[in-house]
């Protein structure tokens, strides 16, 4: 079974669509697993994860040419913003902000991707695709908008919600760029969070002096669980820019944030309101046009 050769009979919105649900259930554990460790450590976690599930799926997608490429060094320095920068300012956000404003601001990512997209990478912004993408930005800020918890929180929390947007909106711009160079997904995904867990290593080493010794069994056990959705979102969005353009994946993904509020619906956590539906409508169309116009 080669993992390459079954990504690259996959459709790219579809690929793009299972990033944005793993993602979306990933921000649950993850919310529950910063009560008991700090950002940092939860970011560790998450990475390691992520990096064995990568390390042990190997013998499936590994090829030894990969390691000599110019997209290895792209995405080597990649690994600096994503996923260091950009996990450490996500789980900042979402312990000072939460999940409403956090995932307002998160959804501004797909207008930096595409606007790095037009520039960098010469992709072609059609109408449909246009206006599907703020259909998609436009229902994810009204499912998440909430105006009195943004009056309440600290600008800091806006800060970080804020740099996330843009590291991943880039990333995406940075990834397409470099599968084009590795067309590799697994391999990408293996080399950005090989850095990224030496830069968070260091970085708590540096912060704190030690690394942390002993780690709650509750917040290992969740951000575990988050780092196995993680790592499976990322291929899978890797896999959706290797062979999709970055003007039609980084909108769909941007979605994220309506699979975060049907889960936390399904497990009774939200009851459903017009607001609800009229988000997860308006999110849902943007998709389905962007799939068949873009797609």
């Amino acid at each position: 079974m080669n993992l390459l050769n079954l990504s690259s009979n996959v459709s790219a919105p579809l690929l793009g669509v299972l990033a944005a649900v793993l993602f979306g259930i990933s921000a649950l554990p993850a919310k529950r697993g910063l009560q008991f460790v700090n950002a940092e450590t939860g970011c560790l976690i998450t990475m390691a994860t992520t990096w064995l599930v990568c390390l042990l799926l190997g013998p499936l997608w590994m090829r030894s040419e990969d390691w000599f490429t110019a997209g290895f060094w792209i995405f080597a320095l990649a690994g600096l913003i994503h996923p260091y920068l950009s996990m450490y300012a996500s789980l900042e956000a979402l312990k000072r902000a939460g999940t409403t404003v956090a995932s307002t601001l998160a959804a501004t990512a797909p207008f930096f991707s595409t606007l790095g997209a037009v520039l960098f990478l010469q992709e072609n912004l059609t109408i449909g695709v246009g206006l599907a993408t703020i259909a998609i930005v436009a229902g994810v800020i009204v499912l998440t908008f909430d105006g009195h918890r943004l009056a309440r929180i600290m600008r800091v929390a806006l800060i970080f919600a804020s740099i996330a947007a843009v590291i991943r909106g880039s990333t995406h711009v940075i990834g397409k760029w470099g599968l084009e160079l590795l067309p590799n997904p697994f391999m990408a995904t293996f080399v950005a969070f090989s850095v990224g867990m030496v830069c968070m290593t260091i970085f708590i080493r540096v912060r704190y002096g030690e690394l942390p010794r002993s780690v709650p069994t509750n917040g290992l056990k969740h951000f575990f669980y988050s780092g196995l959705f993680i790592a499976f979102a990322i291929i899978s969005m890797y896999g959706a820019l290797m062979i999709g353009r970055v003007v039609v994946i980084s909108p769909i993904i941007a979605s994220y944030p309506v699979f975060t509020l049907l889960s936390v619906w399904i497990l009774g956590a939200e009851r459903v309101s017009r607001r609800l539906v009229a988000g997860v409508f308006m999110v849902t169309a943007g998709v389905v046009v962007i799939a068949m116009v873009g797609g």
